[in-house]
């Protein structure tokens, strides 16, 4: 029996043509080898499995080669080629691990090497692989040996953390950064190694693959050889989800579905059935993301090349992202991610999984949970000169408090028109004042409950309306004008903090029989109290019974505080505008504490 050899060794690259998704780098390695522009030191870096030591053993194979072809490869007759295999690089060729040889002393003993100069052939070539695992002290040591080496040495780094190695380093080194390997690229090359060896395999079982190997060549090719063992040469579809483990696309595509008709009890059942196979919750929230950011690309034709897919799912993708809006879309990746990012704290969770799938369901429906304002109601009183005019008769509410049906009497047509000439004109009904059964005027106003205020026991608040008539308005005098003022700013909720200090230090002045004046200490007050002034009027008008009252701010800076009054202060000008507390501290003997 032969023995075997893992496709990852068996199929590697001996030639720059023969790498896979990295022609930029070998091009230019290729043209500096003609050339003969050849640098002292090489940087490789890049992430495992995406060809860094490969290309620089052929780097090194090909420099010491005597008969190079035309296209800068080597010729693989030669001496030099001959003497370089996968067990014996070459007397020429050096490799050092530096995870495991990281010392001064190592360095020390690669240093007097690199004074010996190359038996045969014309370079001395050093890899030196995950370089960054190097030490500090180490790296110090190979300073001037790389600044200044010999001139048949070349150094070759090789890392995947190129920012772990120090500056100075980077400095003496030309950089060549390898990528990720895409998935066609990984996809061609499963293929051509599946045809050599005689095995059947189904394009979407080699983009499983491609897909699960994250860009590089090396874990494709070694997933390959275990799912090949699995299937027994029979690479299918299903064979490789069930060996590797990975949730079916057909999954996602009926979640979407059930997002889009708002199936939310069919997508619970579906999850159930995928946490009973043995998948984790955190296998399904991360295949959907990249689901969802898969239709998102597909609703564009710019960044449908960014679908790194088989043609037929490509297809599929297209149909399902033709009946989703972006909307959707956005929203539920934000969901997803959110849900990927609190998985691993999250104690229940199963929960937090359903709950995000009910959250996409959701996802292309208006709320208000947005930050939005709510649009401001239209006041009952305009401020205007209208509101001492009559309103007219359409416009009077129907509901009253006190209605009189008055019964028809038939009378001849003469004696109507005498009494309709005789009796005067009852004039229209005006100023029509709301009253709420059981709230106050915010509930009317502001609807069941408004934000900030607690809610009314009584349930839903209907408007009543006083006929002015019936309850004529008071007149406004400045006792009962302080006393309504201070009351409201006593009612107010703990939110309006501000708002109620700043009343506390203002005192309303009567201007004339519907108006007053409000002095304000400085612009800052007076525009918090214009913020609440429609508040303020209502309250005052309602009080009042007299909807032509009005109000008036104007900024006073001889009123201007420049400290924050203490407790003391504010307890004496509340005593001074409230005699009746004087006289409770002098009855009861009370004392303010600090």
């Amino acid at each position: 029996m032969e023995d075997y050899i893992v496709s990852a060794r068996k199929y590697r690259p001996v030639t720059f043509d023969s790498v896979v998704g990295q022609n930029a780098l070998t091009t230019t390695l290729k043209n500096a080898i003609s050339s003969g522009k050849l640098a002292n030191t090489y940087l490789f870096c890049g992430p495992r499995g995406v060809g860094k030591t490969t290309c620089a053993r052929i780097f090194a194979k090909t420099i010491n080669c005597t008969n190079r072809g035309a296209d800068g490869e080597a010729c693989g007759e030669c001496e030099s080629c001959k003497s370089f295999s996968e067990e014996l690089r070459s007397y020429n060729v050096f490799e050092l691990d530096a995870a495991s040889n990281n010392s001064v002393d190592d360095i020390r003993n690669l240093t007097e090497q690199v004074r010996i100069p190359p038996m045969n052939g014309k370079y001395k070539v050093y890899i030196i692989d995950e370089v960054h695992m190097l030490s500090t002290q180490a790296f110090n040591a190979f300073l001037k040996t790389l600044e200044e080496p010999p001139k048949y040495a070349i150094f070759i780094l090789a890392t995947t953390e190129k920012h772990k190695i120090i500056p100075t380093i980077l400095s003496r080194c030309q950089i060549y950064d390898f990528s990720r390997i895409s998935n066609k690229d990984i996809i061609g090359h499963l293929e051509s190694v599946a045809k050599k060896e005689g095995v059947k395999a189904e394009k979407e079982a080699l983009a499983i693959i491609a897909e699960k190997s994250d860009g590089g060549m090396r874990d494709a090719l070694s997933i390959f050889d275990q799912v090949v063992s699995f299937t027994g040469g029979q690479v299918t579809y299903q064979k490789t989800i069930e060996n590797l483990n990975v949730i079916d696309y057909e999954y996602y595509f009926k979640l979407t579905d059930m997002f889009l008709e708002k199936r939310i009890p069919d997508s619970m059942v579906l999850l159930n059935d995928i946490l009973a196979k043995g998948f984790d919750g955190s296998h399904l929230i991360s295949g959907l993301m990249l689901h969802l950011r898969n239709l998102l690309v597909s609703r564009d034709a710019v960044t449908v090349p960014l679908l790194e897919v088989s043609d037929e799912m490509r297809e599929r993708y297209k149909a399902q992202a033709a009946k989703c809006s972006q909307k959707f879309l956005y929203r539920a990746l934000k969901i997803c991610n959110d849900c990927d990012l609190n998985y691993r704290i999250s104690k229940n969770k199963r929960l937090l999984v359903e709950l995000t799938l009910i959250q996409a369901a959701q996802a292309d429906e208006d709320d208000d949970s947005s930050g939005r304002k709510p649009k401001r109601l239209k006041p009952i009183f305009k401020k205007t000169a209208a509101n001492t005019q009559a309103a007219p008769a359409a416009a009077e509410p129907k509901a009253t408090v006190k209605s009189v049906t008055a019964q028809p009497v038939m009378q001849p047509a003469a004696t109507a028109q005498t009494a309709a000439q005789q009796e005067p004109a009852k004039p229209a009904r005006k100023n029509v004042i709301p009253t709420i059964k059981g709230g106050n005027i915010f509930t009317s106003i502001y609807g069941n409950k408004p934000a900030g205020r607690p809610e009314q026991p009584h349930g839903r608040q209907t408007v009543q309306v006083i006929d002015t008539e019936e309850h004529p308005a008071k007149p406004l005098t400045a006792d009962q004008l302080q006393n309504c003022w201070n009351d409201f700013a006593a009612t107010l909720p703990r939110q309006d903090t501000p708002l109620k200090n700043r009343m506390i230090n203002c005192h309303p002045a009567i201007k004339s029989d519907t108006s007053f004046t409000v002095l304000a200490g400085n612009p800052m007050m007076a525009e918090e109290l214009k913020d609440a002034q429609d508040r303020i009027v209502r309250y005052i008008q309602q009080h009042f019974n007299n909807p032509a009252i009005q109000m008036e701010i104007e900024v006073d800076l001889s009123r201007n505080v420049d400290h924050i009054l203490t407790r003391e202060e504010q307890y004496k000008q509340m005593k001074a505008g409230n005699p009746a507390l004087q006289e409770l501290e002098k009855v009861f003997g009370l004392e303010l504490r600090y």
